[in-house]
């Protein structure tokens, strides 16, 4: 997947950078909560292909509704040759915005 804007609409697992996609240094991530009324629970993290392996940057924090989550405290650095980056939402008709820079 593309480095940038990424929109979701439901609950499931995204892809925001895939393996081999040769993006593995983000200075900022910023994710929103869309949904006017429900709060969306967020996880984000590396992933080698083996759920066992997964490396959590964020896990189970919660987003109200119209609030966004800015990750800035240090650049994220990984090789994509191993690694992807993905993100989990839950709960009730989740509408989230990943920008990533």
């Amino acid at each position: 997947m593309q480095r940038g804007l990424t929109n979701i609409t439901s609950a499931t697992t995204t892809t925001l950078i895939d393996f081999d996609s040769h993006r593995g240094n983000i200075s900022t991530i910023q994710i929103s909560n869309n949904n006017s009324s429900n709060p969306v629970t967020i996880d984000l993290y590396l992933h080698d292909g083996t759920v066992s392996n997964d490396a959590y940057i964020i896990k189970n924090v919660v987003i109200p509704s119209g609030v966004a989550l800015l990750l800035n405290e240090s650049p994220i650095s990984f090789n994509t040759d191993v690694l992807a980056l993905k993100i989990t939402t839950a709960g009730t008709s989740p509408n989230v915005s990943v920008i990533i820079r």
